[in-house]
């Protein structure tokens, strides 16, 4: 008598096809490979803090190298200088953190109702002018304070306060927390504006008419309806700006250090610096753990109330503006001096102060040109040669180019692919986790994910060889810390397509590869330009996650600016942010321009 073992084989033929499935493998493969470069990296970073070191002999005579320690988490914790190291920057963080946070929210939430809700005029322009200030790079805006409120204190010219009003801006004005939280609420609020933005755009009016209707005045109905509902909106835009703002370093290190007012970013470089490697990763893991603990009170929050917060249901949907009646104009002036204070104003005075000859001197007779097109004068800028003739900032503009084009590319190609798989493979957690990993970089701040890459390219480990120094390197980080972007503007363009041409395609006889050059790539091809978009722009203008990275092989433009500030020169740093902000609006507007030419060319095909 013979037995069938049918179901035996059937499960064989499936395990089979799964092998040789290439989007299996592919998902495979990319586990792997983001498994090393994102969670590994964090590991290595705390173990580096938990062993001894080669040249930690000189710290501590028991040093022996490769053994365990928790020598340097108790320096940190309860060493005598734990207070200037940790506890001070760690406050001072937290201060200018959330303040810069709640201003956002505030800006940011006002401007979207008035752009959305309201009947102001003049709105479709508007709305780009508002989101400069996070195009043009943070560094900028420090800049541009520290052009206006400089003060004498700490060394150097008059700023353009003291030279108007004759008399020093106080220094609380010019250096410390109130500078460096409204100049990093300035360059945040613009995450606050589009998130709040979308949340009221599906406010179902009803509610708010049903509410004057009852009797209630505008404010009640935007204090008991309009904010309760767009409430996830505003938590979302906390972790985003509160994220970015405690691991930004060079806004703080630029208005902070001239009084010595340290948050855990800078002395996280400070650190290093100093070649006190594993300290600065101790405060590196700190800042790691205040984002992500930030990220789980906020879901925690909006798990919990997340019925409150329905605006479109079953019911039908109405959203309608506001009439703002006589305060149109008004309203539509304050928001326009607004835009022009924060977005466009920062970049007129870099303008200027990269043509004075003697900076804080605003003479006409003391404007130059030498800082864009004079060749070296040992009486000028320490013989420094003008922007043109200047190979240094030439080859860094070519690395700066390089490099966010390079990593725009890799980081949306690589996106569409985890998106692709993260959709059509929803059910597996294979591709779950693969879409989470792919996430994790957003949670690490931006100095402290450059440690994280320091200490795991540092030296050859295995096939892998030792990239600090490298360009490679820096598009390794710069592709890693885009992904998060490019895969959720991936997951949106995949979402859109239907399976069923797919499975046409697979009847014709078509590979998956051909399938997804054919179909995928092309339908999805306006969400993979808007990743290259977000990513092009967060890489030019980028400082912080690759400043400990640098090598002046591999200098880029925020680089050499930020050395140039460093050292008082402040006319070719100005100059270098300039060229960043304009290099990084043309490269946008040539990638928009690639994008509504493919949309013309879809449209043609459909029609």
């Amino acid at each position: 008598m013979s037995v069938t073992f049918i179901p035996n084989q059937k499960i064989w033929v499936r395990l089979q096809r799964s092998i040789v499935d290439p989007v299996n493998i592919l998902m495979l493969v990319l586990l792997i490979i983001l498994a090393y470069l994102v969670l590994w990296p964090f590991f290595q970073l705390l173990i580096e803090t938990l062993t001894w070191g080669p040249g930690d002999r000189r710290i501590s005579r028991d040093a022996v190298p490769g053994e365990f320690t928790w020598f340097f988490w108790l320096q940190a914790m309860t060493g005598p200088l734990s207070g200037k190291m940790l506890y001070s920057p760690l406050i001072n963080t937290l201060v200018t953190g959330i303040s810069a946070t709640i201003i956002a929210l505030l800006a940011g939430g006002v401007l979207a109702w008035c752009v959305i809700r309201s009947d102001m005029p003049g709105k479709r322009w508007l709305q780009p002018v508002l989101t400069l200030p996070y195009i043009i790079p943070s560094f900028a805006i420090a800049l541009a304070w520290e052009t206006v409120f400089r003060s004498p204190k700490v060394g150097g010219q008059p700023g353009l306060y003291e030279a108007m009003l004759g008399t020093a801006p106080p220094e609380w004005l010019s250096y410390g927390a109130f500078p460096i939280s409204l100049t990093l609420a300035i360059h945040y609020f613009p995450f606050a504006y589009l998130l709040v933005a979308g949340a009221l755009a599906t406010i179902d009016s009803q509610m708010e008419e049903s509410a004057l209707i009852s009797g209630a005045g505008r404010l009640m109905t935007l204090r008991r309806i309009t904010f309760p509902v767009v409430a996830p909106a505003f938590v979302a835009a906390f972790i985003l700006t509160f994220g970015k703002t405690i691991g930004q370093f060079a806004l703080p290190f630029l208005l902070g250090a001239p009084t010595q007012y340290h948050t855990v970013a800078t002395m996280v470089y400070a650190n290093l610096a100093l070649g006190l490697d594993s300290l600065a990763f101790v405060l590196a893991i700190v800042l790691i753990a205040m984002s992500l603990l930030s990220i789980w009170l906020s879901n925690k929050f909006v798990g919990k109330q997340s019925r409150r917060f329905e605006t479109i249901s079953g019911k039908g949907f109405r959203s309608r503006v506001i009439s703002l009646g006589n305060w149109r104009w008004p309203v539509f002036a304050g928001v326009v001096i607004f835009a022009f204070v924060v977005g466009i104003l920062p970049l007129i005075l870099l303008g200027i102060q990269s043509i004075m000859l003697i900076d804080g001197f605003y003479g006409l007779e003391n404007l130059t040109a030498h800082f864009w097109v004079g060749t070296s004068n040992p009486e000028i800028a320490f013989g420094e040669p003008g922007v043109i003739h200047n190979k240094i900032i030439l080859g860094a503009t070519w690395n700066t180019l390089k490099l966010a084009f390079i990593s725009a590319i890799i980081a949306s190609i690589v996106g569409l692919i985890i998106a692709y798989i993260s959709v059509r493979r929803a059910n597996n957690p294979l591709a779950r986790a693969l879409d989470q990993i792919s996430f994790i970089p957003f949670l690490f701040p931006t100095i402290a994910f450059g440690a994280m890459y320091l200490t795991l390219f540092a030296e050859p480990v295995g096939p892998i060889p030792a990239l600090y120094g490298t360009f490679t390197l820096l598009v390794l980080i710069s592709v890693v810390s885009r992904l998060p972007y490019s895969v959720k503007t991936g997951v949106t363009a995949v979402t859109q397509i239907g399976q069923e041409l797919e499975e046409a395609a697979v009847l014709a006889g078509a590979s998956w590869w051909m399938r997804f050059r054919r179909i995928v790539v092309p339908l999805a091809s306006t969400g993979v330009l808007s990743g290259m978009m977000v990513s092009f722009v967060g890489v030019m203008r980028e400082l912080s996650l690759i400043i400990l990275l640098i090598t002046p092989s591999t200098r880029v433009l925020m680089t050499v600016g930020f050395g140039y500030a460093e050292e008082g020169l402040t006319q070719l740093s100005n100059a270098l942010v300039l060229i960043v902000a304009v290099l990084t609006i043309i490269g946008e507007l040539i990638l928009m321009w690639i994008g509504k030419g493919k949309m013309a060319r879809l449209r043609e095909k459909q029609t």
